[in-house]
């Protein structure tokens, strides 16, 4: 992959980035994007076990915490320069729909993350929130879609 002019010059290739989220497909791809570029210092993080995880980088720093936990995310971004959180409690609209308490843990992630990253001296924060609608025959029935 052709190396980021841009990212090269923002951060040394030894300064610590932090993706949390990271055993998903997209925070997964970034670890890797971020190695491939030539950067050193790379940890990941994700709450589901190492061997569940989507792909693991060789050479990154891969740990296993739960970040809705105050105590981990103070962990997870000491000595940090940049952090990429893409954690979140969700899944598909089954587990949405089931789970509704679950997945306002992610409130707690984005919450205790900020926060130490903003204590732990963060120079740069970055925070992808996305959510997934899947028009499903009960949704359809909803005014959204004009029904």
């Amino acid at each position: 992959m052709k190396n980021n002019p841009i990212a090269s010059t923002t951060i040394n290739k030894n300064d610590l980035i932090v993706v949390a989220g990271a055993g998903g497909f997209i925070a997964g791809s970034l670890v890797k994007y971020f190695h491939n570029q030539g950067f050193t210092n790379i940890r990941a993080i994700d709450k589901k076990p190492l061997p569940m995880w989507y792909q693991r980088t060789s050479g990154v720093e891969s740990l296993c915490l739960d970040l809705s936990e105050k105590e981990n995310a103070i962990k997870a971004v000491a000595g940090a320069v940049e952090v990429y959180n893409l954690a979140a409690d969700m899944g598909g609209m089954g587990f949405i729909e089931r789970f509704r308490v679950e997945c306002l843990r992610s409130v707690l992630i984005n919450t205790h993350m900020i926060e130490a990253a903003y204590r732990a001296g963060v120079n740069r924060y970055f925070l992808l929130i996305f959510s997934l609608c899947v028009t499903t025959p009960r949704c359809r029935k909803t005014r959204m879609y004009g029904r």
